[in-house]
C-alpha cells in the first residue's frame, strides 16, 4: 500500500515555472482513478486509468489547464484502433490565500475524444468481412480540488472530478454478406446526465 502511495505521487508531479510578473506555466503528469458506481455490486468497477500530462497556466490564483486525457494507436495485418481525449479546465480558488497550508478550488470545462477500430472477420472459412466502429464522445465536468503545501515549493493535490452530462456517438459498420447492406450500418447517440461514476485524481507539484 506504501508502494503504491508513493508511485502515485511521483506519478503526478507537476514541473511549475513563475514570471516575475505573476504569470505562470505548469507541466503535470496525472494518475486518474475512476470508480464506475453501478447499479448492483456486481455491476461496481474501478478503473486504474493511465498516466496523463497536462498543462496549465494562468495569473495570480486562477488557472486554465488542458489535459490528454489518452492518446492510443494499434495496427496488425486485419485489424487497427486509434483514439485520444482531451480535457480543457478553468480552475478558481475558493479560499483566501492568508496563510493556511490548504487551498481550495472549484473548475468547470469540457473534455471530448474519440475512437476508431477497423478488424477483419474470419468464420470458418478463409472469406473474411470488415467490422469497423467509430465513436466521438463528449463531457461537461466539475473538478473540487484542495491543494496542500508541504514545502515552499512542494505541494501536494487532491481532485474529484466528476461529469455532469455525457454525450456519445457510435457509429459501427459490418461487412458481412449475409446481412442486407442497408442492415450493414448502425448509428446511436445516447446523452446522460449525473453518470454513476466519480474519479479519484491524486498527485504532486514542485515550483521552480
Amino acid at each position: 500500500m506504501k508502494k503504491l502511495l508513493i508511485t502515485l505521487v511521483l506519478a503526478a508531479l507537476a514541473f511549475t515555472s513563475f514570471s516575475q510578473n505573476g504569470k505562470f506555466i505548469q507541466f503535470k503528469l496525472y494518475k486518474n482513478v475512476e470508480f464506475e458506481l453501478g447499479q448492483t455490486a456486481g455491476t461496481r468497477t474501478i478503473d486504474l486509468g493511465v498516466f496523463s500530462p497536462a498543462i496549465a497556466w494562468g495569473k495570480g490564483d486562477n488557472f486554465h489547464e488542458i489535459q490528454l486525457l489518452s492518446i492510443n494507436f494499434f495496427s496488425r495485418n486485419q485489424a487497427r484502433n486509434y483514439s485520444a481525449g482531451a480535457e480543457y479546465s478553468f480552475n478558481y480558488r475558493m479560499s483566501d490565500k492568508g496563510v493556511s497550508k490548504f487551498q481550495f478550488f472549484i473548475g468547470g470545462g469540457l473534455g471530448t475524444s474519440f475512437q476508431s477500430n477497423y478488424s477483419e472477420i474470419f468464420r470458418n472459412s478463409a472469406q473474411g468481412y470488415a467490422s469497423s466502429g467509430k465513436y466521438l464522445r463528449f463531457h461537461a465536468i466539475a473538478i473540487p480540488r484542495v491543494t496542500y503545501e508541504l514545502k515552499n515549493n512542494i505541494l501536494l493535490d487532491l481532485s474529484l472530478p466528476y461529469k455532469l452530462a455525457t454525450f456519445e456517438n457510435i457509429r459501427t459498420n459490418e461487412q458481412d454478406p449475409t446481412i442486407p447492406v442497408n442492415q450493414q450500418t448502425s448509428t446511436f447517440n445516447e446523452l446522460e446526465f449525473f453518470p454513476r461514476a466519480v474519479s479519484l485524481k491524486i498527485g504532486a507539484i514542485v515550483r521552480f
